[in-house]
Protein backbone atom coordinates (compact mmCIF):
# COMPACT_ATOMS: atom_id res chain seq x y z
CA UNK A 1 0.00 0.00 0.00
CA UNK A 2 1.35 3.40 -0.94
CA UNK A 3 1.78 6.32 1.44
CA UNK A 4 -1.31 7.84 -0.02
CA UNK A 5 -3.24 5.03 -0.21
CA UNK A 6 -2.51 4.36 3.45
CA UNK A 7 -3.20 8.04 4.38
CA UNK A 8 -6.26 7.68 2.72
CA UNK A 9 -7.53 4.16 4.61
CA UNK A 10 -6.00 5.42 7.98
CA UNK A 11 -8.12 9.07 7.62
CA UNK A 12 -11.11 6.67 6.84
CA UNK A 13 -10.48 4.67 9.73
CA UNK A 14 -11.04 7.77 11.99
CA UNK A 15 -13.80 9.24 10.31
CA UNK A 16 -15.43 6.04 10.58
CA UNK A 17 -15.19 5.59 13.79
CA UNK A 18 -15.83 9.14 15.24
CA UNK A 19 -18.78 9.11 12.83
CA UNK A 20 -20.25 5.67 14.65
CA UNK A 21 -23.30 6.61 16.30
CA UNK A 22 -22.54 4.48 19.37
CA UNK A 23 -19.25 5.77 19.49
CA UNK A 24 -18.16 4.32 23.20
CA UNK A 25 -19.44 0.67 23.11
CA UNK A 26 -18.08 0.64 19.15
CA UNK A 27 -15.04 1.41 20.78
CA UNK A 28 -14.85 -0.40 23.81
CA UNK A 29 -16.10 -3.02 21.96
CA UNK A 30 -12.42 -3.44 19.88
CA UNK A 31 -9.91 -5.91 22.09
CA UNK A 32 -7.10 -3.77 23.58
CA UNK A 33 -4.23 -4.92 21.21
CA UNK A 34 -6.61 -3.70 18.64
CA UNK A 35 -6.97 -0.47 19.86
CA UNK A 36 -3.56 0.26 20.54
CA UNK A 37 -3.26 -0.75 16.69
CA UNK A 38 -5.81 1.93 15.56
CA UNK A 39 -4.29 4.62 17.67
CA UNK A 40 -0.80 3.62 16.58
CA UNK A 41 -2.58 4.21 13.05
CA UNK A 42 -4.28 7.68 13.23
CA UNK A 43 -1.65 8.99 15.58
CA UNK A 44 -2.32 9.63 19.27
CA UNK A 45 -2.22 12.88 18.83
CA UNK A 46 -5.59 12.83 16.74
CA UNK A 47 -6.87 10.14 19.14
CA UNK A 48 -8.01 12.37 21.43
CA UNK A 49 -12.00 11.28 20.97
CA UNK A 50 -11.11 7.74 20.97
CA UNK A 51 -9.14 7.74 24.38
CA UNK A 52 -11.87 9.72 25.55
CA UNK A 53 -14.28 6.84 25.87
CA UNK A 54 -12.10 3.81 25.85
CA UNK A 55 -12.60 2.02 28.97
CA UNK A 56 -9.98 1.79 32.04
CA UNK A 57 -9.35 -2.37 31.37
CA UNK A 58 -8.35 -1.39 27.59
CA UNK A 59 -6.19 1.75 28.38
CA UNK A 60 -4.38 -0.59 30.84
CA UNK A 61 -3.44 -3.14 28.50
CA UNK A 62 -2.76 0.08 25.76
CA UNK A 63 -0.22 1.58 28.39
CA UNK A 64 1.16 -1.83 29.19
CA UNK A 65 2.59 -2.11 25.30
CA UNK A 66 3.01 1.68 24.44
CA UNK A 67 4.98 3.10 27.46
CA UNK A 68 7.12 0.99 28.03
CA UNK A 69 10.15 0.07 25.12
CA UNK A 70 13.03 -1.78 24.58
CA UNK A 71 15.89 0.05 23.11
CA UNK A 72 17.49 -3.05 21.45
CA UNK A 73 15.87 -6.78 20.33
CA UNK A 74 15.97 -8.56 23.74
CA UNK A 75 16.50 -6.04 25.73
CA UNK A 76 15.36 -4.79 29.67
CA UNK A 77 11.60 -2.76 28.47
CA UNK A 78 12.24 1.33 30.26
CA UNK A 79 9.09 3.77 30.65
CA UNK A 80 8.88 6.35 28.32
CA UNK A 81 7.98 9.10 30.72
CA UNK A 82 7.27 11.78 27.66
CA UNK A 83 4.95 9.32 25.90
CA UNK A 84 3.05 9.10 29.04
CA UNK A 85 3.23 13.12 28.73
CA UNK A 86 1.91 12.66 25.64
CA UNK A 87 -1.29 10.62 27.04
CA UNK A 88 -1.71 13.19 29.64
CA UNK A 89 -2.23 16.01 26.92
CA UNK A 90 -4.41 13.54 25.25
CA UNK A 91 -6.50 12.58 28.35
CA UNK A 92 -6.60 16.22 29.02
CA UNK A 93 -8.52 17.13 25.65
CA UNK A 94 -11.95 15.68 27.53
CA UNK A 95 -11.02 18.10 30.26
CA UNK A 96 -9.49 18.02 34.05
CA UNK A 97 -12.28 15.80 34.94
CA UNK A 98 -12.10 13.47 32.56
CA UNK A 99 -8.75 12.39 32.91
CA UNK A 100 -8.84 12.31 36.83
CA UNK A 101 -11.63 10.56 36.99
CA UNK A 102 -9.73 7.74 34.84
CA UNK A 103 -6.43 7.85 36.66
CA UNK A 104 -9.05 7.36 40.01
CA UNK A 105 -9.80 4.23 39.09
CA UNK A 106 -6.29 3.06 37.99
CA UNK A 107 -3.71 1.26 39.78
CA UNK A 108 -2.15 3.86 42.36
CA UNK A 109 1.30 1.99 41.95
CA UNK A 110 1.55 2.89 38.10
CA UNK A 111 -0.10 6.42 38.84
CA UNK A 112 2.30 6.83 41.80
CA UNK A 113 5.11 5.67 39.45
CA UNK A 114 4.08 7.92 36.45
CA UNK A 115 4.31 10.52 38.56
CA UNK A 116 7.66 10.61 39.63
CA UNK A 117 9.22 10.67 36.44
CA UNK A 118 7.90 13.56 35.59
CA UNK A 119 8.55 15.48 38.63
CA UNK A 120 10.40 15.41 42.11
CA UNK A 121 8.12 15.86 45.04
CA UNK A 122 9.73 18.25 48.04
CA UNK A 123 8.41 18.01 51.67
CA UNK A 124 7.94 21.98 52.33
CA UNK A 125 8.74 20.95 55.79
CA UNK A 126 11.86 19.13 55.79
CA UNK A 127 13.37 22.02 52.89
CA UNK A 128 12.78 24.33 55.47
CA UNK A 129 14.25 22.60 58.38
CA UNK A 130 17.47 22.38 55.91
CA UNK A 131 17.11 26.34 55.78
CA UNK A 132 16.89 26.94 59.40
CA UNK A 133 19.86 24.48 60.00
CA UNK A 134 21.90 25.78 57.41
CA UNK A 135 21.23 28.79 56.16
CA UNK A 136 23.50 28.46 53.28
CA UNK A 137 21.55 25.87 52.05
CA UNK A 138 18.27 28.28 51.89
CA UNK A 139 20.56 29.60 49.19
CA UNK A 140 21.09 26.66 47.27
CA UNK A 141 17.39 26.07 47.25
CA UNK A 142 16.47 29.38 45.98
CA UNK A 143 18.78 28.84 43.22
CA UNK A 144 17.77 25.06 41.94
CA UNK A 145 14.12 26.31 42.08
CA UNK A 146 14.20 29.86 40.29
CA UNK A 147 15.96 27.89 37.36
CA UNK A 148 13.56 24.43 37.41
CA UNK A 149 9.29 24.93 37.33
CA UNK A 150 8.16 24.41 40.36
CA UNK A 151 4.67 24.67 42.21
CA UNK A 152 3.62 24.51 45.84
CA UNK A 153 0.33 22.33 46.59
CA UNK A 154 -0.73 21.93 50.13
CA UNK A 155 3.11 21.39 52.04
CA UNK A 156 4.24 19.43 49.30
CA UNK A 157 7.17 21.04 46.20
CA UNK A 158 7.25 19.90 43.38
CA UNK A 159 9.63 20.47 40.86
CA UNK A 160 9.82 19.06 37.31
CA UNK A 161 12.36 16.97 36.63
CA UNK A 162 11.82 17.93 32.46
CA UNK A 163 9.86 21.12 31.74
CA UNK A 164 8.25 19.66 28.76
CA UNK A 165 4.68 18.77 29.59
CA UNK A 166 5.11 20.84 32.88
CA UNK A 167 1.57 22.01 32.03
CA UNK A 168 -0.16 19.18 31.61
CA UNK A 169 1.66 17.30 34.55
CA UNK A 170 0.01 20.17 37.04
CA UNK A 171 -2.86 20.55 35.40
CA UNK A 172 -3.53 16.46 36.44
CA UNK A 173 -2.64 16.97 39.58
CA UNK A 174 -4.98 19.94 40.31
CA UNK A 175 -7.44 18.01 38.89
CA UNK A 176 -6.84 14.96 40.60
CA UNK A 177 -6.89 17.41 43.98
CA UNK A 178 -10.02 18.68 42.94
CA UNK A 179 -11.39 15.07 42.82
CA UNK A 180 -9.63 12.89 45.41
CA UNK A 181 -7.30 14.42 47.95
CA UNK A 182 -6.77 11.38 49.22
CA UNK A 183 -5.82 10.05 45.59
CA UNK A 184 -3.62 13.01 45.44
CA UNK A 185 -1.91 12.92 48.90
CA UNK A 186 -1.09 9.40 48.19
CA UNK A 187 0.64 10.02 44.80
CA UNK A 188 2.19 12.81 46.25
CA UNK A 189 3.67 10.79 49.62
CA UNK A 190 4.90 8.08 47.52
CA UNK A 191 6.86 10.69 45.38
CA UNK A 192 8.31 12.63 48.13
CA UNK A 193 9.26 9.44 49.90
CA UNK A 194 11.27 8.32 46.89
CA UNK A 195 13.13 11.31 46.74
CA UNK A 196 13.94 11.84 50.03
CA UNK A 197 15.05 8.47 50.33
CA UNK A 198 18.22 10.08 48.00
CA UNK A 199 18.20 13.47 49.20
CA UNK A 200 19.54 14.40 52.52
CA UNK A 201 20.47 17.80 52.21
CA UNK A 202 20.00 21.10 50.03
CA UNK A 203 23.77 19.73 48.31
CA UNK A 204 22.16 16.77 47.43
CA UNK A 205 19.18 18.06 45.48
CA UNK A 206 20.41 19.48 41.86
CA UNK A 207 22.47 15.99 41.59
CA UNK A 208 19.17 13.38 42.23
CA UNK A 209 18.42 11.40 38.87
CA UNK A 210 17.33 9.04 39.97
CA UNK A 211 13.94 8.63 42.95
CA UNK A 212 11.97 5.86 42.67
CA UNK A 213 13.43 2.28 42.48
CA UNK A 214 10.27 0.96 45.12
CA UNK A 215 7.76 2.45 42.93
CA UNK A 216 9.50 1.11 39.32
CA UNK A 217 9.92 -2.00 41.48
CA UNK A 218 5.52 -1.45 42.09
CA UNK A 219 4.82 -0.56 38.97
CA UNK A 220 6.67 -2.93 37.11
CA UNK A 221 5.55 -5.78 38.84
CA UNK A 222 1.93 -4.78 38.27
CA UNK A 223 2.34 -4.92 34.60
CA UNK A 224 4.10 -8.28 34.74
CA UNK A 225 1.26 -9.61 36.29
CA UNK A 226 -1.20 -8.35 33.70
CA UNK A 227 1.09 -9.48 30.41
CA UNK A 228 1.74 -12.76 31.77
CA UNK A 229 -2.14 -13.33 32.56
CA UNK A 230 -2.09 -12.48 28.33
CA UNK A 231 0.70 -15.06 27.64
CA UNK A 232 3.51 -12.39 27.63
CA UNK A 233 6.94 -13.70 28.93
CA UNK A 234 9.30 -10.75 30.13
CA UNK A 235 12.62 -9.91 28.79
CA UNK A 236 14.56 -11.46 31.44
CA UNK A 237 12.74 -14.24 31.66
CA UNK A 238 13.01 -14.86 27.88
CA UNK A 239 16.74 -14.59 27.66
CA UNK A 240 17.24 -16.88 31.01
CA UNK A 241 15.35 -19.48 28.62
CA UNK A 242 16.84 -19.35 25.43
CA UNK A 243 20.42 -19.21 27.49
CA UNK A 244 19.21 -22.45 29.97
CA UNK A 245 17.87 -24.28 26.31
CA UNK A 246 21.43 -23.77 24.94
CA UNK A 247 23.20 -24.41 27.61
CA UNK A 248 21.36 -27.69 29.21
CA UNK A 249 20.17 -30.59 28.08
CA UNK A 250 16.73 -31.41 27.05
CA UNK A 251 14.40 -33.25 28.72
CA UNK A 252 10.78 -34.67 28.91
CA UNK A 253 10.15 -32.68 31.84
CA UNK A 254 9.61 -28.28 31.58
CA UNK A 255 12.56 -26.11 32.78
CA UNK A 256 12.27 -24.47 35.80
CA UNK A 257 11.41 -21.11 33.55
CA UNK A 258 8.64 -22.86 31.57
CA UNK A 259 7.66 -24.07 34.64
CA UNK A 260 7.08 -20.54 36.82
CA UNK A 261 5.56 -18.99 33.89
CA UNK A 262 2.81 -20.89 32.93
CA UNK A 263 1.86 -21.82 37.11
CA UNK A 264 1.98 -17.68 36.95
CA UNK A 265 0.01 -17.61 33.66
CA UNK A 266 -2.48 -19.81 34.91
CA UNK A 267 -2.76 -17.83 38.39
CA UNK A 268 -3.37 -14.68 36.30
CA UNK A 269 -5.46 -16.01 33.92
CA UNK A 270 -8.07 -17.28 36.00
CA UNK A 271 -9.38 -13.72 36.95
CA UNK A 272 -9.39 -12.19 33.52
CA UNK A 273 -12.04 -12.36 30.94
CA UNK A 274 -12.82 -12.91 27.38
CA UNK A 275 -11.87 -9.61 24.85
CA UNK A 276 -14.99 -8.82 23.24
CA UNK A 277 -15.40 -8.68 19.18
CA UNK A 278 -16.53 -6.49 16.59
CA UNK A 279 -17.74 -9.49 14.30
CA UNK A 280 -21.46 -9.08 13.89
CA UNK A 281 -23.33 -11.61 15.83
CA UNK A 282 -23.99 -13.78 12.61
CA UNK A 283 -20.38 -14.23 12.33
CA UNK A 284 -19.83 -12.03 9.64
CA UNK A 285 -17.18 -9.15 10.04
CA UNK A 286 -19.11 -5.63 10.22
CA UNK A 287 -18.32 -2.60 7.86
CA UNK A 288 -16.03 -1.26 10.71
CA UNK A 289 -14.39 -4.92 10.99
CA UNK A 290 -13.32 -4.73 7.04
CA UNK A 291 -11.74 -1.53 7.70
CA UNK A 292 -10.12 -2.41 10.50
CA UNK A 293 -8.39 -4.99 8.37
CA UNK A 294 -7.92 -3.04 5.34
CA UNK A 295 -5.85 -0.83 7.66
CA UNK A 296 -3.37 -3.28 8.68
CA UNK A 297 -5.75 -3.50 12.50
CA UNK A 298 -7.32 -7.39 13.37
CA UNK A 299 -10.16 -6.57 15.65
CA UNK A 300 -9.62 -9.71 16.89
CA UNK A 301 -7.25 -10.76 19.70
CA UNK A 302 -3.88 -11.88 18.69
CA UNK A 303 -4.67 -15.76 17.79
CA UNK A 304 -2.70 -18.51 18.43
CA UNK A 305 -0.91 -19.96 15.69
CA UNK A 306 -2.34 -22.28 13.69
CA UNK A 307 -1.83 -26.16 14.04
CA UNK A 308 -3.23 -27.23 10.90
CA UNK A 309 -1.79 -29.81 8.99
CA UNK A 310 0.73 -28.47 6.70
CA UNK A 311 3.91 -29.54 4.47
CA UNK A 312 6.08 -30.44 7.80
CA UNK A 313 5.79 -33.39 10.04
CA UNK A 314 5.52 -31.51 13.32
CA UNK A 315 2.26 -29.68 11.97
CA UNK A 316 0.63 -32.56 10.03
CA UNK A 317 1.53 -34.59 13.87
CA UNK A 318 -0.05 -31.55 15.38
CA UNK A 319 -2.83 -31.81 13.30
CA UNK A 320 -3.33 -35.66 14.14
CA UNK A 321 -3.30 -34.61 18.20
CA UNK A 322 -6.06 -32.29 18.14
CA UNK A 323 -9.04 -35.41 17.22
CA UNK A 324 -6.57 -37.77 19.37
CA UNK A 325 -5.14 -36.40 22.16
CA UNK A 326 -7.22 -33.61 22.87
CA UNK A 327 -5.70 -32.19 25.56
CA UNK A 328 -2.15 -32.88 24.38
CA UNK A 329 -2.89 -30.84 21.82
CA UNK A 330 -4.39 -27.80 24.00
CA UNK A 331 -0.49 -27.99 25.84
CA UNK A 332 1.26 -27.84 22.46
CA UNK A 333 -0.64 -24.72 21.58
CA UNK A 334 -0.26 -22.77 24.65
CA UNK A 335 3.80 -23.82 24.46
CA UNK A 336 3.56 -22.82 20.92
CA UNK A 337 2.57 -18.78 22.07
CA UNK A 338 4.53 -19.26 24.69
CA UNK A 339 8.03 -19.84 22.55
CA UNK A 340 6.71 -17.24 20.33
CA UNK A 341 6.86 -14.77 22.82
CA UNK A 342 9.91 -15.83 23.70
CA UNK A 343 11.81 -15.06 20.79
CA UNK A 344 10.02 -11.34 20.52
CA UNK A 345 11.09 -10.82 23.90
CA UNK A 346 14.25 -12.25 24.12
CA UNK A 347 16.13 -12.57 20.79
CA UNK A 348 16.41 -11.23 17.28
CA UNK A 349 15.54 -12.20 13.93
CA UNK A 350 18.71 -12.43 11.06
CA UNK A 351 18.98 -9.28 10.79
CA UNK A 352 18.84 -7.80 14.65
CA UNK A 353 15.52 -6.67 14.16
CA UNK A 354 12.90 -7.88 17.04
CA UNK A 355 10.71 -10.59 16.19
CA UNK A 356 7.26 -9.68 14.57
CA UNK A 357 4.65 -12.53 16.03
CA UNK A 358 3.74 -14.02 12.45
CA UNK A 359 7.55 -14.28 11.74
CA UNK A 360 8.30 -15.61 15.30
CA UNK A 361 5.48 -18.22 15.57
CA UNK A 362 6.83 -19.73 12.12
CA UNK A 363 9.95 -19.41 13.14
CA UNK A 364 8.79 -21.85 16.90
CA UNK A 365 7.49 -24.61 14.00
CA UNK A 366 10.71 -24.78 11.69
CA UNK A 367 12.53 -25.21 15.08
CA UNK A 368 9.99 -27.75 16.43
CA UNK A 369 10.06 -29.40 13.11
CA UNK A 370 13.76 -29.96 12.90
CA UNK A 371 13.72 -31.39 16.57
CA UNK A 372 10.83 -33.70 15.86
CA UNK A 373 13.25 -35.01 13.02
CA UNK A 374 16.21 -34.72 15.31
CA UNK A 375 14.23 -37.22 18.01
CA UNK A 376 12.76 -39.56 14.91
CA UNK A 377 16.18 -40.31 13.71
CA UNK A 378 15.35 -41.40 9.97
CA UNK A 379 11.65 -42.33 10.90
CA UNK A 380 10.48 -39.30 9.83
CA UNK A 381 7.75 -40.70 7.73
CA UNK A 382 5.68 -42.10 10.80
CA UNK A 383 2.93 -40.17 11.54
CA UNK A 384 2.43 -42.62 14.77
CA UNK A 385 6.19 -42.09 16.22
CA UNK A 386 5.60 -38.32 15.82
CA UNK A 387 2.56 -37.83 17.84
CA UNK A 388 3.97 -40.19 20.34
CA UNK A 389 7.38 -37.62 20.22
CA UNK A 390 5.59 -34.44 20.79
CA UNK A 391 2.95 -36.09 23.75
CA UNK A 392 6.46 -37.57 25.17
CA UNK A 393 8.23 -34.30 25.01
CA UNK A 394 6.36 -31.67 24.85
CA UNK A 395 6.57 -28.70 22.42
CA UNK A 396 9.28 -27.36 24.80
CA UNK A 397 11.29 -30.22 24.98
CA UNK A 398 11.83 -30.67 20.65
CA UNK A 399 12.24 -26.49 20.68
CA UNK A 400 15.10 -27.14 23.13
CA UNK A 401 16.33 -29.93 21.00
CA UNK A 402 16.55 -27.80 17.85
CA UNK A 403 17.85 -24.70 19.99
CA UNK A 404 20.58 -26.36 21.64
CA UNK A 405 21.72 -27.58 17.83
CA UNK A 406 21.85 -24.01 16.35
CA UNK A 407 25.35 -22.35 15.93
Amino acid sequence: MSDVSRRRVDSNLLTTLLNEPDLAPTVRALPAPALRKVIEHVGLEDAGELVAVASIEQLRDVFDEDLWKSATPGGDEAFDARRFVTWLEVLLEAGADAVAEKLAKWDGEFVAFGFSQLVHVLDATTLDEWATAQPAQAERLDAILDTHCNEELDGFILVARDETGWDAVLATLLAIDQRNRRQRDAILEACANATHAHIHSADRLGEVLEADERLFEDAAGERETRRTAQGHVSPADARAFLAHARSEPATTERDPITRAHFREYERAAESTTPAASVVSGEGRPTPLQALLLEAGVDSEPESTPSTEAGTSLFRQALAALFAREPETHRRAVDELVYLANVLIAGASDADGHAWEPAAAAERVFELCDAGLREQLAGRADELDEACHQISEWGVVGLFRIAWAALD
